[in-house]
């Protein structure tokens, strides 16, 4: 607590979100509080370029990024989920058979991909021309691309 200059008497303000926990005086000046807000934007600006760095740039795609244009979820109506013993909050996934001119759908195995990622997010990665297909590869596999 030193180090953050937290007086021995000063009492803290704990935020909990999912994979962070943040700490502020509970009693901040107004340049405390910009000397705060501004470490922790530069804290989130660190973390985003992390995540570039592990994505890198796009190199493989033609003019067009694939990823650019998701549309929609994939969805099945209640009764066919239910039959299939799909839960309702189950991501779906869509396999193509070319063969056969048949498209699978089944419950798909990952827990996050580029739908969970918020569009602010994936709007600076294709504005910087990174890779949403490593993202969304990082993303499916579950891979730690950070270690502190």
């Amino acid at each position: 607590m030193a180090i953050a200059r937290f007086p021995e008497t000063e009492t803290a303000e704990v935020h909990v979100v999912e994979g962070a926990i943040v700490v502020l005086k509970r009693r901040m000046t107004g340049m405390e509080l910009i000397r705060a807000a501004r470490r922790l934007h530069e804290l989130s600006v660190e973390l985003n370029v992390h995540l570039a760095k592990a994505c890198g740039f796009c190199h493989d795609c033609a003019d067009v990024c694939p990823f650019e244009d998701m549309g929609k979820e994939i969805d099945l109506p209640s009764y066919l989920r239910e039959e299939a013993g799909i839960s309702e909050d189950a991501k779906l996934c869509a396999y193509v058979n070319e063969e056969e001119n048949s498209v699978t759908i089944a419950e798909a195995k990952h827990q996050y991909g580029l739908r969970d990622v918020p569009p602010e997010i994936l709007d600076m990665f294709l504005s910087a021309g990174l890779c949403l297909g490593e993202l969304d590869e990082l993303l499916i596999k579950g891979d730690v691309v950070y270690e502190g």
